[in-house]
């Protein structure tokens, strides 16, 4: 009886240690970074392979972009949003075929930034530096915050889920709450400006508005470069920097399906030989 117990607990710590290695596959693989120039032009980086390539733009989608300042992601629909805010409109990109459309427009709002959260879409208005949020059909949302201390044109999701983060050079960065008004300031050191920040990894990517993709670091404030303009240039990103959006949980590709059911046969042969001897 004890014989049996503690095979089938060696049985039970295989599987465990055989899931926990797929699992740990599947976190390096799952995150992709997207990052768009004001042109419209959107790349895709996948930073498991550290390869990068062209995603699509408005103009192949026959679209006339003016200026693109911010990029957001969407799980629910697996696209990314553009926020061209001289023409007033939010564009969405089809994350797998690249292929575009209009979203909504925002009747004369200068939306920029950008960022997704709890159903919404949230920009910073250009002209009068607050907070704005929309539905997916274009209805605006009505908020409480009133004017933002710093001039703003990069948000972000806070990786707890629970609010939003803009940055600025001035300030830093900082919480916004969803209803527009000003939390806590989670970072001051930082010296760069930006067009647009997403979170990743513990820290930050930034653009802004030059041909390299920076990372910042929260615990510090410095910049260093994350990728360089023959990067850039290799994803079809030819104008200025100008958005960036972090897909935490891509789609497992075909090969990490294999990896995942060779792992569970290794753990299937072993029990199945246990069970054989005596």
């Amino acid at each position: 009886m004890i014989m049996l117990i503690g095979r089938t607990v060696q049985r039970l710590a295989l599987l465990v240690l055989a899931l926990t290695l797929v699992s740990a596959h599947l976190s390096a693989q799952a995150t992709i970074i997207f990052l768009a120039d004001d042109q419209g032009n959107v790349g895709r980086y996948d930073v498991g392979t550290q390869q990068g390539a062209a995603l699509g733009s408005l103009s192949a989608s026959q679209f006339t972009p003016d200026q693109v300042i911010g990029l957001a992601y969407d799980a629910d629909t697996n696209s990314v949003l553009l926020f061209d805010r001289n023409v007033s409109t939010v564009y969405t990109m089809n994350a797998v075929t690249g292929v575009a459309s209009v979203l909504f427009t925002t009747q004369g709002v200068q939306l920029q930034g950008g960022a997704v959260f709890n159903g919404l879409v949230y920009g910073i208005d250009e002209y009068t530096q607050t907070l704005k949020a929309y539905d997916f059909a274009g209805v605006p949302q009505t908020l409480t915050g009133t004017a933002l201390s710093a001039h703003v044109h990069s948000l972000a999701v806070d990786p707890q889920g629970v609010r939003l983060v803009y940055h600025a050079s001035s300030s830093g960065l900082r919480v916004i709450n969803p209803d527009g008004t000003e939390g806590d300031v989670i970072q001051s050191m930082t010296t760069t400006g930006s067009e647009d920040i997403d979170y990743f990894n513990g820290d930050y990517l930034l653009v802004n508005y030059g041909r390299q993709a920076y990372l910042l670091d929260v615990e510090t404030g410095a910049t260093s470069f994350f990728l360089d303009s023959t990067q850039l240039s290799a994803m079809g990103l030819t104008g200025s920097m100008s958005g960036v959006a972090v897909q935490i949980a891509a789609v497992p590709e075909p090969a990490t399906w294999v990896l995942l059911l060779t792992g569970l046969a290794v753990v299937a042969v072993t029990i199945v030989r246990q069970r054989r001897r005596p």
